[in-house]
């Protein structure tokens, strides 16, 4: 299922990446070729009204030349040369809008058109000035200027449909451009509508999975939590049937201790003091059964009362101190100064320091040392189970505390379950459970837990 959700999430993001892209550099072209189409438009506008004012001082002064050569009035001619100058004028000014060689060449063969147009006008006015007959100045004009001045129409003309040829052109290209830009926007919303469509249909089936796997996992976690309370009730009573014969045994090894003459009866002594072993042995391994099948179900319950943590630890030295002296191992018990006080469970503390105390014991050769101790450190309390004996390396301390885990030398001693329960009673305090251990260098395991406020 996770697999499925990341393959879908890593399409969604490609799409997005490839989609994302697409539509940043269609708008970017969008508002490119508009703004440069608003360009255009604003170059043509210009184009035609300076042409359409180059036109209009064309006409003016192919009306003026009439005036003058027929009134002969000079004062006319002022007025025709500031004609000539505003043609010139808004000639220089359709040149510099030009963009291209031909138009140019267009316009200057206008001005030049012009200049020898002006050159022509001023010669037949100074004729009919000078005193030139009206019908001889009329001959001049029609026989030099008119052609001149059709000339310069055509030219007109052929510069202003060259500017509508070259507006059309490159409208029709923009255009062009922002149909191919839409076309893509389109495709892709298309494509982007299919993905959806798709998208919403693998959401549909990963919920329909989800679900599917939501019902067969709350079965299974019934099925699980049945088999845990069934597990319990059966170890709870094969736990509560191996306690009679046990308790049975125990009470008849110590009632055969106690009888005269046992102490002259060294194997016997000694026989019946392994029977003793071996059934606090049994019984603590069942203890252990039962404590891990409670913390499995949810059901360690803390009975938490006020603990004098020194006085705890003292009963506890003195029942080790004697185990320690039959194997032949130097006990120390060294207790913090001050009278620490615990909110805790007494009965699961004291197990815990006892099973820390049972594997120091267990796991020390003859000639060893073993030590309890306490100290504040602190809102906590750290009490440490020290020893001499075999060690571990740190792959066996990294997985000491699990479940049913035990080193290669410890296998015939227990379950594997005393340290996996220590550390669960301590942390259900609110405490921790640690190790330090080296091959060959002993252990050392640290239990911390709060003071009590």
């Amino acid at each position: 299922m996770v697999g499925y959700e990341r393959r879908l999430l890593v399409l969604v993001g490609l799409i997005a990446l490839a989609f994302l892209p697409l539509l940043a550099a269609s708008l970017f072209f969008l508002a490119r070729f508009s703004t440069a189409q608003d360009r255009l438009e604003a170059h043509y506008t210009r184009t035609v009204i300076l042409a359409h004012d180059l036109r209009s001082e064309k006409m003016r002064q192919n009306s003026l030349v009439p005036v003058i050569v027929i009134n002969g009035e000079k004062n006319l001619l002022v007025e025709l040369e500031r004609s000539n100058r505003r043609f010139d004028a808004i000639v220089g000014d359709l040149r510099a809008l030009a963009r291209d060689d031909e138009t140019r060449v267009a316009l200057d063969a206008v001005a030049a058109l012009q200049r020898r147009l002006l050159v022509l006008q001023r010669a037949g006015v100074a004729q009919r000035l000078d005193g030139g007959t009206m019908s001889g100045a009329n001959a001049y004009f029609q026989k030099n200027a008119g052609p001149l001045t059709s000339s310069i129409d055509a030219a007109i003309d052929q510069f202003t449909d060259r500017a509508a040829a070259r507006y059309q052109a490159e409208r029709a290209r923009n255009h062009n451009v922002v149909r191919g830009v839409f076309g893509v926007l389109t495709l892709a919303s298309i494509c982007a509508f299919v993905f959806c469509a798709f998208l919403g249909r693998l959401l549909l089936r990963l919920i329909e999975q989800k679900r599917s796997y939501d019902q067969i996992t709350a079965r299974l976690a019934e099925r699980e939590k049945a088999i845990s309370l069934a597990r319990k009730e059966a170890v709870e009573v094969v736990a509560h049937d191996l306690n009679n014969p046990i308790t049975t045994i125990l009470f008849a090894s110590e009632n055969l201790l106690a009888q005269p003459g046992v102490d002259g009866l060294p194997k016997v002594r000694s026989g019946v003091e392994a029977i003793l072993l071996a059934t606090e042995t049994m019984r603590r391994l069942i203890r252990n059964i039962l404590d891990h099948s409670k913390i499995e179900a949810g059901g360690l319950v803390l009975a938490r009362e006020t603990v004098d943590l020194r006085r705890l630890l003292a009963d506890i030295a003195d029942q080790f101190a004697l185990s320690a002296a039959r194997k032949g191992l130097h006990f120390a018990y060294a207790p913090d100064p001050a009278e620490p006080v615990l909110d805790a469970d007494g009965g699961r503390i004291g197990q815990v320091v006892a099973n820390l105390l049972s594997n120091a014991i267990k796991f020390t050769e003859p000639g060893g040392t073993v030590s309890l101790s306490s100290r504040i450190e602190g809102e906590a309390v750290v009490v440490e189970v020290r020893d001499t004996g075999w060690g571990m390396s740190p792959e066996q301390a990294a997985r000491v505390f699990e479940r049913n885990w035990q080193g290669e030398a410890a296998v015939a001693h227990g379950n594997g379950l005393g340290l996996a329960i220590s550390k669960a009673i301590v942390e259900a305090h609110g405490g921790r459970l640690g190790v330090d251990s080296r091959p060959g260098e002993g252990s050392a395991f640290s239990v911390v837990l709060p003071l009590a406020a």
